[in-house]
């Protein structure tokens, strides 16, 4: 019986075959509209499915119980909010993610946003765009600031390596005890208090849906930055905007929202001291070539019979 490979992700038919290392696969593409009615025509009969990325196609338990010969779902991507993998496990089939693979793409792009925030770097384009030269107000060097990141792994890690190099103060926050030699591990609230940037680092859940709020916010110092990166639901984005217009934070850089697309009404979309790039921050090709090499291996281990890696939901 040919195997069978729903592909919910930006795939082409002939790369999901490159990456399952055979061409006596049956590969069904997804057209990228999202519909629940496609995607579960999609998934019935499929051996093996490649969730959405893009977070188009959510795979819940609806979609999961129509899944009547899944053996494996990979997520190609580290977050996997969008993929019930309770519902997943009850049924025996493993999910497995990618992790770390975005790490150095989305740490880079914290670095690069925090600096064009710190230095003032979109009012001063739109000066010179203009046709002006006006001077601007100072800025602050990254290095005499104090970062504290919410998170520690792979990603928080990432960035906490580049902090080094410009010699900043890193406190940090993270659900499981570490040792981070270079950085001190705080409670949320003395972070908020202490740093003069805060970085989000966490994956979506329950836990951490809305975690930085109207009292958060509050709580971060006068001149305080915000950044986020992991996922937009970790943020109130209306207590985001009032705080934005009130200075506390003074500024925020944003690679995340929820929804997605950002909202043409939104008001973060009006606010000058936000800086905004629409989900691209693990947008690299190194960074495209280290997931689809753990999404091949991963269909080449489960075509043949072996155990998945990065399993989620063992």
């Amino acid at each position: 019986m040919t195997e069978i490979i729903a592909c919910l992700s930006a795939y082409d038919e002939q790369l999901v075959r490159e990456l399952a290392g055979t061409d006596r696969v049956e590969v069904r593409t997804a057209s990228g509209s999202g519909d629940p009615a496609e995607l579960a025509a999609l998934v019935k009969g499929a051996d093996i499915v490649i969730a959405d990325a893009a977070r188009r196609y959510v795979l819940d338990a609806t979609a999961i119980d129509a899944m009547d010969r899944c053996r494996f779902i990979q997520q190609p991507s580290v977050g996997y909010d969008t993929v019930d993998v309770g519902r997943a496990a009850e049924r025996g089939i493993p999910v497995a993610n990618a992790p770390g693979y975005n790490a150095a793409a989305v740490a880079d792009w914290v670095i690069m946003a925090t600096l064009v925030v710190l230095r003032n770097g979109l009012a001063a384009d739109g000066i010179m765009r203009g046709g002006g030269f006006d001077a601007m107000p100072l800025g602050h060097e990254l290095g005499d600031r104090t970062v504290g990141l919410v998170g520690m792994g792979a990603v928080g890690r990432a960035v906490f390596e580049r902090l080094r190099g410009f010699g900043s103060t890193v406190v940090f926050t993270d659900p499981a005890p570490r040792q981070v030699d270079g950085a001190r591990q705080v409670g949320l609230d003395e972070l908020l208090e202490v740093a003069d940037v805060v970085s989000l680092h966490l994956p979506l859940s329950d836990d951490t849906r809305g975690i930085i709020g109207a009292g958060e916010l509050a709580r971060m110092r006068d001149g305080a930055v915000l950044v986020n990166a992991a996922r937009g639901g970790l943020v109130d984005h209306d207590a985001l905007a009032d705080g934005l217009r009130a200075g506390r934070p003074a500024a925020a850089a944003l690679d995340v929202f929820e929804p997605e697309p950002l909202g043409a009404d939104s008001p973060l979309r009006s606010l000058p001291n936000v800086y905004l790039s629409p989900h691209i921050a693990a947008g690299t090709w190194q960074a495209r070539r280290r997931v689809r090499s753990m999404v091949g291996e991963n269909l080449r281990r489960v075509l043949a019979g072996e155990p998945p890696r990065y399993v989620v939901n063992a």
